[in-house]
């Protein structure tokens, strides 16, 4: 006998295999600020995602924003599901890395904005990816963006 969960993740497993083979591959280079490639995930809980998120380094004085919109759909009435969505950047003046992840909740529509993106990388030059820890595909691409010293 199959469980629930495991009955769940083989279709969705396939299905989402067969959006990466339609999506087809993530850009070749960077986009400078602004949206990343969407991303189709299996979530933590019996529920599919779909993603979209972008970067700007315009997100307050020193700072830069993350935003992360998600539509979950539920299988049944299983419950709740998660997704932490993670930003993975890296300075391109000094070397130093970092991450920033928000978790997003469903089933239904997610979104952050406001506080809960913004993040502090430091100054600079930036290039970033999006990673989520569940199965996903199609990769992020990169998206480059800067994120200046405040000048009153």
């Amino acid at each position: 006998m199959i469980s629930i969960r495991a009955g769940f993740a083989l279709p969705a497993a396939s299905t989402i295999a067969t959006i990466g083979l339609l999506a087809g591959a993530a850009p070749a280079g960077a986009i400078v600020e602004g949206p990343f490639a969407t991303i189709y995930s299996l979530t933590d809980g019996p529920c599919v995602a779909r993603v979209d998120a972008s970067v700007s380094g315009n997100g307050y004085p020193d700072h830069a924003a993350f935003t992360v919109d998600t539509n979950m759909v539920g299988v049944g009435d299983m419950g709740a599901c998660t997704l932490p969505v993670t930003l993975n950047w890296r300075n391109l003046d000094t070397g130093q890395t970092g991450s920033f992840t928000t978790i997003a909740r469903g089933p239904g529509h997610w979104s952050n904005g406001g506080y809960s993106a913004i993040f502090a990388p430091g100054i600079g030059d930036f290039t970033g990816t999006v990673a989520i820890d569940d199965a996903y595909v199609p990769e992020s691409g990169g998206v480059d963006f800067t994120v200046r010293k405040y000048q009153p």
